[in-house]
């Protein structure tokens, strides 16, 4: 009997987990972004401005646990076409490892919003790419701001997800996923360090910069606000290109099936890619096999969408 009640409390324990049952995130407060303590100059926001200033814009939102540099390819490629472009930091993250221990994915979206509002206003034309989990928040800008006034003209995403593990799909990217909220109940990371690049060339992925480690606390919030996304992407009706490399081995491919089937957008073009590399197959517009392609696939789908300048 005892073996039981202990085989019942255990199920119970990993169900809290797996399951995020009544979890809320505990940090809502808007939080800003300390420049003067980035880690690394590299690690600056991205800010690429015409004079005087383009008519279209867009903004590129790096990934968890990333840093804006990851877009340093792209970000001049769209301003050689023509474009203003903006890749802010995150909050908490490019300073320091403990400064994202207690910072949520609430937080890291409402920066990113209030950013895009304030970009809403002076552009005419604009347009949001996302990596990662910056593809995730673009999916849930479109989301919010889709049929207003003050909807994007055109999302792009790039290896983002709307779930980490999917049992019913047979997407487990990783088994340690349903036990992160147990695991964040005692440390909010894991093996947490900085990341300044590898010194092995491999395809761009030694440029990354970032930080390295889980980082289980702000995993179990991103992984929470991922079922809402999820829910809602009936909502996106703008134009909307998905990019996913087939064998990612950080984000599962079958997301991008799932975003396909679920959004409404007017004008919607799935982009696999099939990468030959020893890297995570991930941060595709680092890799220096594919970033002039995507980026030549990218720059034409934002001219084809509606309200875009010819």
């Amino acid at each position: 009997m005892v073996y039981i009640i202990i085989i019942i409390i255990l199920i119970a324990i990993l169900g809290w987990s797996a399951l995020l049952i009544g979890y809320r995130d505990k940090h809502t407060k808007l939080l800003s972004v300390h420049v003067d303590q980035v880690f690394d100059k590299r690690c600056l926001p991205i800010i690429l401005e015409h004079d005087p200033p383009a008519k279209k814009a867009i903004i590129m939102v790096h990934g968890y646990p990333s840093t804006p540099y990851c877009y340093t390819y792209a970000a001049q490629r769209a301003y050689q076409a023509g474009y203003d472009v903006y890749a802010p930091l995150l909050p908490g993250f490019g300073t320091k490892p403990a400064d994202l221990y207690n910072t949520t994915f609430s937080q890291w979206y409402a920066f990113l919003k209030n950013f895009y509002e304030d970009k809403r206003i002076e552009y005419e034309y604009l347009y949001v790419l996302g990596t990662s989990m910056g593809g995730s928040m673009t999916l849930r800008l479109g989301e919010e701001f889709s049929g207003t006034p003050e909807a994007p003209n055109a999302l792009v995403t790039v290896a983002a997800p709307v779930f980490l593990n999917d049992l019913r799909l047979g997407a487990v990217q990783n088994w340690g996923y349903y036990i992160m909220r147990i695991i964040a109940l005692f440390v909010p990371a894991i093996n947490p360090k900085i990341h300044t690049g590898d010194k092995e060339v491999n395809d761009g992925n030694e440029l990354w910069i970032g930080y390295s480690g889980s980082f289980v606390r702000g995993g179990v919030s991103f992984m929470h606000a991922l079922k809402q996304i999820r829910k809602n992407l009936d909502h996106i009706t703008v134009p909307l290109l998905a990019i996913h490399d087939e064998g990612d081995k950080t984000i599962s491919f079958k997301n991008l099936s799932v975003i396909q089937s679920a959004v409404n957008a007017k004008f919607f073009v799935a982009r696999p890619t099939a990468m030959q590399a020893t890297h995570r197959k991930h941060v595709l517009l680092m890799y220096k096999s594919v970033q002039e392609e995507l980026m030549d696939e990218i720059l034409a789908f934002l001219k084809k969408t509606r309200g875009a300048e010819s």
